[in-house]
């Protein structure tokens, strides 16, 4: 049985940054990437679907949007007030209930690794920091879907197993939703399906899998070595196949209609 809907998404399109239609639908426990290089149209895509810029098309929630979780590319943080003063705030402004007394604020600041900065004025964390910072108060009022804009990048390599596991685990129990957007081929095949954008156009939204067999990985060969068998010396000629990537399909689409 499918999962109820949490969004639906006809003909979208946001002059002058998306000028072609995009359509998708999104459903509980689903994650999905939209992967494109800088200028693609990324961000606006997000904001529209977020009401934060006016479109065309349809956008349908079956969630109430105050409810959406969002972390933005460049984190909307208050300068002076403290980590703990911040996550709640963002709480408060979505109406979601977060004691400051209560397990549920202490558990995201051990998560996102900002405890033992709790205290401390948000003008004064590192960039690092402050997408953290983002990122937990987002996920403080994503009961039903998170949406992420480029932030992953910032983040260093515990950040970002951090995010994947706590997505991983409340999207497999049909929790939460996500929407993230990306210019890493890494992040982006970590989703259910990729939308790929490029220049304000989607060229394809699939699976990770699908996408990455539309392009062929370089071989690259190896000079010989020399193997050591039990049978004696034999000469081995190896070959490295690279793996395709989104990036690669990306690029394969573009070479097909001439824009590459």
């Amino acid at each position: 049985m499918a999962s109820p809907i949490i969004l639906e998404v006809r003909n979208l399109s946001v002059p002058p940054f998306v000028r072609g239609e995009v359509s998708f639908t999104l459903r509980e426990g689903e994650r999905l990437g939209v992967y494109g290089h800088s200028g693609s149209g990324k961000t606006a895509l997000l904001r529209a679907l977020l009401g934060a810029i006016p479109c065309r098309g349809e956008v349908i929630w079956h969630v109430p949007r105050a409810r959406v979780g969002y972390a933005a590319q460049r984190a909307r943080l208050i300068p002076r007030a403290t980590v703990f003063r911040q996550i709640l705030w963002c709480a408060q402004l979505h109406e979601v209930s977060l004691s400051p007394h209560g397990s549920r604020v202490h558990e995201l600041l051990e998560q996102w690794r900002l405890q033992e900065r709790r205290q401390e004025p948000v003008h004064r964390l590192s960039a690092g920091e402050q997408a953290r910072l983002e990122l937990c108060c987002a996920m403080a009022i994503a009961p039903r879907l998170l949406v992420v804009d480029g932030l992953l990048e910032v983040l260093d390599e515990p950040g970002r197993e951090a995010f994947w596991e706590e997505v991983d685990a409340r999207c497999a129990r049909r929790e939460m939703a996500l929407i993230l957007a990306t210019h890493s081929p890494r992040e982006a095949e970590m989703t259910d399906r990729v939308l790929l954008l490029h220049e304000g156009r989607m060229l394809a939204l699939d699976t990770p899998e699908h996408l990455r067999n539309l392009a062929t990985g370089e071989q690259v060969r190896l000079h010989s070595v020399q193997a050591r068998l039990k049978r004696g010396g034999e000469e081995v000629h190896l070959a490295l196949q690279r793996l395709p990537s989104v990036e690669d399909a990306l690029r394969t689409l573009l070479r097909q209609e001439g824009m590459l």
